[in-house]
C-alpha cells in the first residue's frame, strides 16, 4: 500500500494510529493520537514512546509486548497509558509488526481505542457486587478509584456529602470532587500512593477540602486503602466532612489564642498536634515547623530520655495538673537555649482519643526576681523565715541556719511551730490564722514575751516583725527573728542601773532636803525681820540665798521625777475633774509672776468640756511647766494665751484633750529647736544667764506626757514667740491605775 494513502487514511480513523521503529521512537502520530494523549505530531515524533505515554510501573510490560508484536506480526492487550497532563487512560492496544520484503521489521503499527470509560463501567459491577453493602453501613462517603483516577464506585453517603447522583460520579476523574486550586498536584500524589499502595491518612498536617456540585468547599479528613481487585490496585477512598469540627476548632483555636501562656497540644504518640501564636514567639519556631513533630524538640537534650516516660505516666492517669511539681523545669527554643518554664497539664477528649494540653510559661524574669529576693534575705541581718497560709515553712535565709541550728533541708516545708516553744504550739495557727485575714506590716506580740526553740531543745528570747507577701501563688508572711537575748540582758542591766539610781536619788534627795529646807526656812525666816531688823544690803543677800535654795530643791524633784520615769516608777491615777478648776489652780501659781512682768494671761475653754478623766496631778505639772515657762520667756507687757479643747482622733474616734499654750515671746531659733527636750539642755549661755532654770522641765514635760500615750509639739519663730501644743488621750475608766513597771514575768 502507498505510504501516503496510509498516511491518508490513518488522519480519517477515529482510532489513535502510532507507528514505532524497531528502536521504540515515534514515527507516525495521527490526530486521534493528538487529541487522546495531548500531545501535537510535532512533539511526539522522534520521542521514545515508552517516555511518552507509557508510566514507569508499565515499562517493562511494554517494552515485552512491543517485542512479541514484532516477533509474532501481530498482538491485542489492554494497557493504561498516560496522558500529557499526566492524567492515566485505559487503552486496548492493537500493534502489529510491518516488514521489509526481505522480512526484516520495518515499523510497528499501534492502534489505540480508548476504554477507560469501559473499563469503569465493567470494574464498577464487579466492585459493586463484591463490596456494595459494606460500603452502605458505612458512616463516611466512600469513593473508590482506579490507577486511572477514575471514579469506580460510590456510595449513598458520598452522592449526599458531594450533591452528586451517582451517575454523574462513575466513571468521572475524581479530581472533580476538589477545587480546581489543588487539581493540578492531585496526579502525582495518586502516582504516588499507586507506587506505594498502603492504608494512611491522606494529606498528613495538611488542610484538606472538597467541593460539592454547587461550588460549595468544605473542610474533609481523608483515609486512603488499597483495594487488591481482579482488576487491579484500587484505592478506597473515605471521607468524612469535618465542618463542624473545623468550627470547633476555629473556636477552640480563638481561646488558645486569647490564653496569655503559650498553649501545646499533644497525641498519645507525643506529637505536636497544635500549637498558638505564642508557642511560636516563645520557642521561635514557625508553626509548620511544629506540628506532626515530636514534642521532645521543646525540651532539653538532657532531659529527653526521661520524659517519653513521664508523658505515658499522665496518659495511663490523666488530669488537671502543674507539671514537675517542686522540681526546676526548662524548656529549649529553636537556637538551643534554654530557659526555665511552669507548664500546667490537662486532658482533652477528642474524636480521636485524649490528647494532653500544655500550658507553658516563660518564668526567667520570676527566677531573677525570686534569686534577687534570696539574695536580699540572705543580705538581711536578721533570720527570715517565709510562710504560706498552711503554715508550712517554703524558703529561709542562711542567718535562720544559724540562729535555729537547723539545716535548711530540714526545715523547708515543715511546719513553723517547729520553731516555737511546746506550750506555744496550740495558740499558735489561730495567730497564724488571724494575720492572714488581716495582714499588715506589724510587730508580732506586741508587749508580749516571745521565744523561739532551736534544734537542741534551747529557748531564746526573739523580736519579730511579720510582713505580708503577695505572690503570684498567694499571700505568704514574711517574718524577721532577732535574737533578743542580748538586748533583754541589756534591759536587765539598765533596769538593774535605773533602780540603784532611783534608790541613790531617793536617799540623796532625803538627804538634801532635810538641810535645803532648813536653809530656805531660815533664809525666809531672816528675811521677814522676825529676829530683828535687818539693812539692805543684808536682805539681798539673803534673797540670794533663798532663791538658790529653791532653784536646788526644784532642780532635786526635777532630777527625781524624771528618775522615777526612766526606772518605769512612776504611777497614773486617772480621776474625773473640772478643767476650768485645775486651770485656776495653775494660774494662781503663776499669776504673780506674771503680774511683775505686767503680761497678760488670757485662757479659752472649750465649752462641750467640763469634766475630764486624767491624772490631775500630772495635767497641773504639765500645764504649769508650760505656762511657767511661757511667762519667763515672754518680755514685759507681752501676751501668754490657753487653749483647750477635746476633739476625736484615729479610726475609732477616740477622745483627745488638746491644750496649746502660745506666747508672744524671745521665741526659738530653728536650729535649737533639736535641743529643746534634752534634759540639762539651755539653748545658750546668755539665755541660761538671764533666764534661771535647771535645764529639766521641758524634758520631764515631754517624758510625762508621753507616759500618758499622748504626744508634744512646738512651733517658733524667733523673735516673734513660740506654740506648744499637747494631745492626752482620755482614760476609759475612773478606778484604772497605771503602773509604768515592766511586767518581766
Amino acid at each position: 500500500m502507498d505510504a501516503d494513502f496510509e498516511h491518508e487514511l490513518w488522519s480519517q480513523t477515529p482510532d489513535a494510529i502510532l507507528t514505532i521503529s524497531p528502536a521504540g521512537l515515534v514515527l507516525h502520530w495521527n490526530s486521534a493520537a493528538e487529541r487522546l494523549f495531548g500531545y501535537a505530531a510535532a512533539e511526539a515524533i522522534g520521542q521514545r514512546l515508552t517516555e511518552l505515554i507509557v508510566p514507569p510501573d508499565g515499562l517493562v510490560a511494554e517494552l515485552r509486548i512491543q517485542v512479541d508484536a514484532a516477533a509474532q506480526n501481530q498482538a491485542a492487550y489492554e494497557c493504561v497509558r498516560r496522558r500529557k497532563d499526566g492524567s492515566l487512560l485505559h487503552i486496548n492496544v492493537s500493534s502489529k509488526g510491518i516488514c521489509q520484503a526481505d522480512g526484516t521489521l520495518r515499523y510497528v503499527l499501534s492502534t489505540n481505542r480508548d476504554v477507560t470509560h469501559l473499563k469503569v463501567l465493567r470494574d464498577a459491577k464487579m466492585v459493586e457486587a463484591k463490596f456494595r453493602d459494606l460500603l452502605e453501613s458505612t458512616p463516611d462517603a466512600i469513593v473508590m478509584v482506579n490507577v486511572t483516577g477514575r471514579i469506580v464506585l460510590v456510595n449513598t453517603q458520598a452522592e449526599r456529602v458531594f450533591g452528586y447522583p451517582r451517575s454523574a460520579m462513575l466513571g468521572a476523574p475524581v479530581e472533580m470532587l476538589l477545587p480546581v486550586r489543588f487539581r493540578g498536584t492531585h496526579n502525582a500524589h495518586r502516582a504516588n500512593f499507586f507506587a506505594q499502595p498502603r492504608t494512611r491518612t491522606m494529606g498528613a498536617g495538611l488542610e484538606l477540602h472538597g467541593l460539592r456540585s454547587n461550588g460549595e468547599e468544605f473542610p474533609v479528613e481523608i483515609s486512603l486503602s488499597p483495594l487488591l481487585t481482579d482488576e487491579g490496585t484500587m484505592v478506597m477512598s473515605a471521607i468524612r466532612n469535618i465542618t463542624d469540627r473545623k468550627k470547633a476548632e476555629q473556636k477552640f483555636r480563638g481561646l488558645l489564642e486569647s490564653a496569655p501562656d503559650a498553649m501545646v497540644i499533644v497525641a498519645q504518640d507525643g506529637r505536636i498536634a497544635l500549637v498558638n501564636s505564642q508557642t511560636e514567639r516563645l520557642f521561635g519556631y514557625r508553626r509548620e515547623e511544629l506540628l506532626g513533630q515530636s514534642v521532645e524538640m521543646l525540651v532539653p537534650e538532657r532531659f529527653r530520655s526521661r520524659h517519653s516516660v513521664h508523658r505515658d505516666g499522665f496518659f495511663s492517669r490523666p488530669r488537671p495538673r502543674s507539671m514537675g511539681a517542686e522540681m526546676e523545669l526548662y524548656a529549649c527554643r529553636k537556637d538551643a537555649s534554654e530557659f526555665p518554664v511552669e507548664i500546667s497539664l490537662s486532658p482533652l477528649e477528642t474524636e480521636d482519643g485524649t490528647l494532653v494540653m500544655s500550658a507553658i510559661r516563660d518564668i526567667t524574669n520570676r527566677r531573677k526576681a525570686e534569686q534577687k529576693f534570696k539574695d536580699l534575705l540572705e543580705a538581711a541581718p536578721d533570720a527570715m523565715v517565709i510562710v504560706n497560709a498552711g503554715g508550712d515553712i517554703v524558703l529561709i535565709n542562711t542567718q535562720t541556719e544559724r540562729l535555729f541550728g537547723y539545716p535548711r533541708q530540714e526545715l523547708l516545708g515543715r511546719p513553723l511551730e517547729t520553731l516555737v516553744p511546746e506550750r506555744y504550739r496550740a495558740k499558735h495557727p489561730h495567730h497564724r490564722a488571724s494575720f492572714f485575714l488581716q495582714p499588715r506590716a506589724r510587730s508580732m506580740g506586741a508587749g508580749l514575751e516571745l521565744y523561739g526553740l532551736r534544734r537542741d531543745g534551747t529557748e531564746f528570747p526573739v523580736e519579730i516583725s511579720l510582713s505580708p507577701l503577695e505572690t503570684e501563688n498567694g499571700l505568704f508572711v514574711s517574718s524577721a527573728i532577732r535574737d533578743a537575748t542580748e538586748r533583754k540582758r541589756y534591759e536587765q542591766v539598765l533596769q538593774d542601773a535605773n533602780r540603784l539610781k532611783s534608790e541613790f536619788l531617793a536617799n540623796m534627795s532625803h538627804e538634801l532636803r532635810t538641810p535645803l529646807n532648813g536653809i530656805i526656812g531660815f533664809s525666809e525666816f531672816l528675811i521677814d525681820e522676825k529676829p530683828g531688823a535687818i539693812n539692805a544690803k543684808q536682805k539681798e543677800y539673803l534673797g540670794d540665798i533663798l532663791t538658790s535654795g529653791k532653784h536646788l530643791l526644784q532642780l532635786i524633784n526635777d532630777v527625781l521625777d524624771l528618775s522615777k520615769v526612766e526606772a518605769g516608777k512612776m504611777e497614773l491615777f486617772p480621776e474625773e475633774f473640772t478643767v476650768a478648776e485645775a486651770v485656776a489652780e495653775v494660774y494662781s501659781v503663776v499669776s504673780s509672776m506674771a503680774m511683775k512682768k505686767r503680761i497678760v494671761v488670757r485662757h479659752n475653754i472649750a465649752t462641750a468640756i467640763d469634766q475630764v478623766l486624767l491624772d490631775r496631778q500630772k495635767f497641773i505639772q504639765v500645764l504649769y511647766n508650760l505656762l511657767s515657762n511661757a511667762v519667763k520667756f515672754t518680755n514685759d507687757g507681752g501676751r501668754v494665751f490657753v487653749d483647750i479643747e477635746l476633739r476625736d482622733q484615729g479610726e475609732h474616734h477616740e477622745q483627745q484633750l488638746r491644750l496649746l499654750v502660745r506666747d508672744t515671746g524671745i521665741g526659738i531659733r530653728t536650729e535649737d529647736l533639736g535641743k529643746l527636750f534634752v534634759e540639762f539642755q539651755q539653748l545658750d549661755s546668755s539665755t541660761a544667764r538671764r533666764y534661771q532654770g535647771t535645764g529639766l522641765g521641758l524634758a520631764l514635760t515631754k517624758k510625762i506626757i508621753e507616759f500618758q500615750g499622748g504626744e508634744i509639739a512646738v512651733t517658733s519663730e524667733f523673735g516673734s514667740g513660740s506654740t506648744f501644743e499637747v494631745l492626752l488621750p482620755l482614760a476609759t475608766n475612773s478606778t484604772t491605775r497605771i503602773d509604768a513597771t515592766p511586767d518581766h514575768a
